[in-house]
């Protein structure tokens, strides 16, 4: 039987595939949550579109079906800024602060689309660093 066959640790170009494999599962996470985030600013957009249609109709305060998707939103992007929207159901004010949510999602989204340097991966353990140094 082979020596390699009784060793309990991978070897070089097993390594070398689950480290590609983890690197893909990482890129999957990552495509998920980018298109959160544009899921995110198209809601917001639509908000945005049902808010200015209150202003034209001229409402006092916002419908609590729209408000309660508004809070939605906001908190899902910052609890802060939910915070601030309080409870407070003027149009305007409900506007501002969805314009300040769209505007982290846009940042976020930005981020997101920003080139990153890709891990390295080596090709051989650190068995084999520490034996070619020596």
């Amino acid at each position: 039987m082979p020596a390699a066959a009784t060793r309990s640790q991978p070897g070089p170009m097993e390594r070398t595939c689950l480290e590609i494999a983890r690197v893909e599962r990482e890129a999957a996470f990552r495509r998920e949550r980018i298109s959160r985030t544009r899921l995110r600013v198209r809601e917001a957009d639509v908000l945005i579109d049902l808010i200015e249609e209150c202003r034209l109709r001229s409402f006092r305060l916002i419908p609590a079906a729209l408000w309660s998707a508004v809070v939605r939103a906001v908190g899902a992007v910052d609890p802060g800024l939910r915070d601030r929207l309080g409870i407070d159901r003027d149009p305007d004010h409900v506007a501002d602060i969805l314009f300040e949510a769209q505007e982290v999602l846009l940042m976020r989204a930005l981020e997101s689309r920003r080139p990153r340097l890709a891990p390295i991966i080596p090709l051989f353990g650190e068995r084999n660093r520490t034996a070619a140094a020596g």
